[in-house]
């Protein structure tokens, strides 16, 4: 495996090397409408029954691998550099037995519980052969010819992250719901396999696209990026495939829900939300020991698309 000092000094290399706002033709077509003026058509009202999806996006490029890293790296929407994907998730309100109902979180995992992160998995077959060897197994090393294929792998220690995880949205949009489709949802939210974590499947952005569908509100998420067959890191070439099957990965991204956000705000079918949350919800922090806690993985997060 490669040491900490090489990931380290990789990790502050992008940080140094990254630019802020990417300038492709691609990115810009991809994030036009952040460029659009326009007034909600709608005015915030909380009702007895409503919904509130929220997002932080990240505004990360798409356009291929190295675009993908670089904006991971240092985020174009700020310029932060805590190398996040972003986050999305729900505030639900209604009644239920005639007592208010709030419920407000999203769905996160990775922790690393009960197998290794992605990095590490993707590593572990690089090295081993195996995502998750035995002590044995790494005695006796096999190889993998498409090492990238974890990424597909569901993660078992996945869980309902209350409130906004440390997040503050960039966006956020309100529907009322009828008393059925608020019974419908919190049906879904008490009875969804939290613990099953997956980046193509059940994930933060996933999690709000299905439960706004029982609200008959349509809002997609995903977007499809291309994976290199190969991974540079230092002056080695790592192969992460060989199967072209495995040539890109489609995900649901929190920058897709919010385009999708604002696109329903703009045309009136949902209102615009994010004044009211701010002015609701203390603004989030996060611990200094929560940031260091983070880091490792989210290290090993840039690296897989370097």
């Amino acid at each position: 495996m490669y040491s900490g000092n090489f990931i380290i000094n990789i990790f502050l290399g992008l940080l140094l090397c990254s630019c802020c706002r990417p300038s492709s033709a691609k990115y810009e077509n991809f994030y036009a409408h952040l460029e659009t003026s326009w007034k909600p058509c709608q005015t915030f009202k909380e009702s007895t029954y409503f919904l509130v999806v929220l997002v932080n996006a990240r505004h990360l490029d798409y356009t291929d691998n190295h675009s993908f890293l670089q904006t991971m790296t240092k985020h174009p929407s700020d310029g932060s550099k805590n190398c996040d994907v972003g986050h999305a998730w729900i505030y639900l309100r209604g009644m239920l037995d005639g007592v208010s109902v709030e419920l407000e979180g999203g769905h996160s995992g990775e922790r690393g519980l009960t197998q290794a992160r992605y990095f590490e998995g993707i590593m572990n077959f690089i090295e081993y052969g195996y995502a998750n060897p035995t002590p044995a197994q790494k005695r006796r090393p096999r190889y993998e010819a498409n090492p990238i294929r974890y990424l597909w792998q569901i993660q078992k220690d996945g869980f309902f992250q209350e409130g906004s995880g440390g997040h503050s949205p960039t966006c956020a949009a309100k529907i009322d719901l009828t008393q059925e489709q608020f019974l419908s949802i919190l049906a879904f939210v008490q009875s969804y396999p939290y613990q099953e974590y997956s980046i193509v499947r059940n994930q933060c952005a996933s999690f709000v696209s299905q439960i706004a569908a029982l609200a008959d509100w349509h809002l997609p998420g995903e977007v499809t990026m291309q994976l290199e067959p190969q991974l540079k890191i230092g002056g080695e070439t790592i192969q992460l495939w060989q199967d072209p099957s495995y040539a890109q990965i489609t995900l649901s991204s929190p920058d897709v829900i919010e385009k999708n956000l604002l696109e329903s705000i703009r045309t009136g079918r949902a209102q615009e939300a994010s004044r009211w949350y701010t002015s609701t919800h203390p603004e989030p922090t996060v611990s200094l020991m929560e940031k260091i806690r983070l880091a490792p993985q989210r290290i090993q997060r840039l690296l897989l698309f370097r």
